[in-house]
């Protein structure tokens, strides 16, 4: 397990997927979202983006694989979604020291 990022919502790691049925799709990213449902505002957000990634397909959309059941409702106040893992983010891109070309941001923009 590897830590990927973290942020305002929760922390995200990549873990080798057991249960994968061929060797492209063995590493993933799983997201924890912490304290979804702390705030009102927090769990409309995080249901939004759930929705909304579980209906995209898109090269350019990181896809949603699995959203992990919870152990009880009792405790239920973390939300772990599964999602490809990817090699790099934009915001990496965009932070590194690497000069964008024009190319480039026309090709993020698109």
């Amino acid at each position: 397990m590897m830590l990927v990022g973290s942020g305002a919502y929760g922390t995200v790691v990549s873990v080798e997927d057991s249960e994968a049925k061929d060797d492209a799709s063995k590493l993933v990213a799983i997201k924890k979202i912490e304290k979804a449902f702390e705030h009102p505002l927090y769990a409309k957000r995080t249901l939004r983006e759930l929705k909304i990634l579980r209906l995209l397909s898109h090269e350019n959309v990181v896809q949603l694989k699995n959203i992990q059941n919870p152990d009880s409702f009792e405790t239920f106040d973390e939300i772990y979604a599964v999602f490809e893992c990817l090699e790099t983010d934009l915001a990496s891109i965009i932070k590194s020291s690497q000069e964008l070309s024009g190319e480039h941001i026309q090709f993020f923009l698109y």
